[in-house]
């Protein structure tokens, strides 16, 4: 197989495995509906008390979340538009997608021949997408479920983008453009942190990093880090200082003890990291942008001085953030959510893609004759593994094919036009779902009115009190 063959082939593998796992999140979402978990509460409280007030609510009792707090009082349910939680995981993932893309374009300009950043950049993105979608923890609340949507794969969305912004604004020449480079660079640290503890110690680690390596190296304070590193801190203590953040906090088993929360967040890591480099193609695949890579660099190129760190400096960086995905979460409550996992997955791909990016002058001078055709077997079985291993990818089209989502979508519209009729009497008494596919469904109600997912249900269609009578067969039965 030529060169010029085999560079115009992997790119179209590269969209099939892209489609393979964003097509059926697309067709997943036009099933999506609002859930019982935590969403029609930050509802009722919008509608109830006013967006703002409902802010206060929730940063002075439960969560000092800010921005994510202002996302979820803002949802379709507080505009009466039942409808558009359909569109909240074709949008999460479409801007998963092009933050990682501006990001890893950003990563690759001046490192690799100008003509060739496109395409690289959308072949690379397709990869890392499809990489992140097959050991995912929860597709579920990864894109589906607004409430873990907004604290997680929301900033995560954004801070790909920060880093494009970051390393964008470290290219440009003095001006008025650079200026307001960095002023919106700023505000997204301000967004990202406001979204919970796990981003913000993200936020916090990479500029400390940063900077620590530019003072290292060049015996100089860098103030563009510096200001970000302020905005960063008082952007923390805004989260931290909430009155809501300490009573949420105070809920966790843990008691707030940071040996136990560090021993169990190493041991969670691990166990797991090691099982994400087997259940996906990812070790093949990683060989193969090193060999056909380095072949794409720029000859004289000046890749971004943040593409340059040493490879012993840059792993001891991405090794902290992993271990500052999960500490806040063992810190808080002594076990790690699959939203969180979430989150970690995509810190260790994405700091994987760096470090390997950061080696392809290394590996500019092996030869691709010798190991390619080897390995490009070897990727191809590997692929078809990760597929047929993949949990998230079986759920996806079992839900779909089976017909389970679209089950779902009837029981819910139902269930939805029954709760918006008048109220006929004190209880209101709704059938379970006979279907709870796993890529849509968080929680439901339970047989107790005084229930906190019944009672914010019950309080946003104006019921005195709503119950799931297990005696009903079915949604229908209870017209």
């Amino acid at each position: 197989m030529t060169s010029p063959l085999l560079a115009r082939l992997l790119p179209f593998a590269a969209y099939g495995l892209f489609a393979l796992v964003f097509v059926p999140l697309l067709a997943l979402s036009a099933f999506n509906h609002a859930s019982a978990a935590d969403d029609y509460c930050f509802a009722d409280t919008a509608v109830k008390y006013g967006f703002w007030q409902a802010q206060t609510f929730y940063y002075n009792g439960w969560t000092g979340r800010y921005f994510s707090n202002f996302l979820v009082h803002g949802s379709p349910l507080v505009w009466g538009w039942y409808g558009g939680y359909r569109f909240i995981p074709a949008l999460a993932a479409t801007g998963w997608v092009w933050a990682a893309y501006l990001f890893v374009g950003e990563l690759l300009r001046g490192l690799i021949a100008p003509a060739s950043v496109r395409r690289v950049s959308v072949s690379l993105t397709a990869i890392l997408f499809f990489l992140y979608i097959l050991a995912l923890s929860s597709v579920v609340e990864g894109f589906f479920w607004l409430a873990a949507v907004t604290v997680y794969t929301v900033p995560t969305a954004l801070m790909l983008y920060w880093g494009a912004v970051m390393l964008r604004w470290y290219r440009q020449s003095p001006g008025t453009l650079r200026t307001l480079t960095g002023v919106w660079a700023g505000v997204l640290v301000f967004f990202i942190a406001g979204c919970g503890e796990t981003h913000m110690l993200l936020l916090l680690g990479i500029l400390a990093a940063a900077g620590f390596w530019v003072l290292l190296r060049d015996r100089r304070l860098d103030w563009r880090l510096a200001a970000m590193f302020v905005v960063a801190v008082i952007s923390a203590w805004l989260v931290i200082r909430a009155p809501g953040n300490a009573v949420r906090m105070s809920g966790g088993v843990t008691a707030g003890s940071v040996p136990t929360a560090l021993k169990l967040s190493l041991l969670w890591l691990a166990k797991n990291v090691p099982g994400w480099l087997i259940r996906t193609p990812l070790l093949p695949l990683s060989a193969l942008w090193l060999l056909l890579g380095g072949r794409n660099l720029r000859e004289g190129g000046r890749p971004n001085a943040f593409v340059n760190l040493p490879f012993w400096y840059a792993a001891l960086v991405v090794a902290g953030l992993l271990l500052a995905t999960v500490l806040p979460s063992f810190y808080a409550t002594q076990f790690i959510t699959d939203r969180a996992v979430n989150v970690t997955y995509a810190v260790f791909l994405l700091g994987w893609l760096y470090l390997l990016t950061t080696q392809l002058a290394r590996a500019q001078q092996l030869s691709t004759g010798t190991y390619l055709p080897v390995l490009l077997g070897v990727t191809a079985i590997w692929v078809l593994f990760g597929i047929w291993r993949s949990q998230p990818v079986k759920l996806m089209y079992s839900d779909l094919l089976k017909g389970k989502a679209a089950a779902y979508d009837r029981e819910m519209t139902e269930r939805h036009n029954r709760l918006i009729q008048p109220p006929v009497a004190d209880t209101l008494r709704l059938a379970p779902l006979t279907v709870a596919p796993a890529t849509l469904y968080v929680e439901d109600m339970r047989d107790s009115p005084t229930h906190w997912w019944n009672r914010c249900q019950s309080g946003y269609y104006q019921h005195k009190a709503i119950i799931i009578d297990s005696t009903l067969r079915a949604p229908a039965a209870s017209l």
